[in-house]
């Protein structure tokens, strides 16, 4: 992936994300315990993770064989949607977040000074946010509760949030 493809990247998550903030859509209150938005976001973490596990270089494996070791994790994974299908939606998106932030942050790597800023979104908000919410998905229910109780904050969050977006997009046309 291209640094420039990274900000595209970028900027279609966060512009995503600052529309639906910035509308007050239901979506963001629906969405954490519905069953169809976990299996959909359930089914691009796990399938995204298989990806990270069948990429992998057999070194990082241990000596492990490849398919057992993607069987073992990837029905682990499955099996969360059965036995902890509370908030899965919510750790699911974070996980997503932390995988992007991967993604970007590879592609900006040694990049400077053009990837200053899809480090400081990929740390500053995908990985902080990420691994907040995937340790404690009741955390994102606060956050979105707080937001959306005033639909100034909604529209200031959602401005902002969108307006980064525009600027991921705006570098990413610099890089192309």
């Amino acid at each position: 992936m291209t640094l420039a493809q990274a900000y595209y990247a970028l900027a279609a998550f966060l512009c995503l994300g600052g529309w639906l903030l910035f509308s007050g859509s239901s979506l963001l209150v629906s969405f954490r315990r519905d069953r169809t938005a976990t299996l959909v976001l359930l089914a691009l973490a796990v399938g995204w993770f298989a990806w990270q596990l069948y990429t992998m270089p057999d070194p990082d494996l241990a000596g492990l064989p490849r398919n057992i070791v993607m069987i073992v994790f990837v029905g682990a994974s499955l099996l969360t949607y059965i036995y902890m299908p509370d908030f899965l939606s919510v750790r699911c998106l974070a996980v997503l977040m932390l995988f992007l932030a991967r993604l970007t942050l590879d592609a900006g790597y040694r990049q400077l000074p053009y990837s200053l800023l899809d480090a400081s979104v990929s740390y500053g908000i995908l990985v902080l946010f990420g691994l907040w919410w995937a340790s404690s998905p009741v955390a994102f229910n606060q956050h979105c509760d707080w937001v959306l109780a005033s639909a100034t904050r909604r529209k200031l969050v959602g401005g902002l949030t969108l307006g980064l977006g525009l600027a991921c997009l705006y570098n990413s046309t610099c890089l192309a």
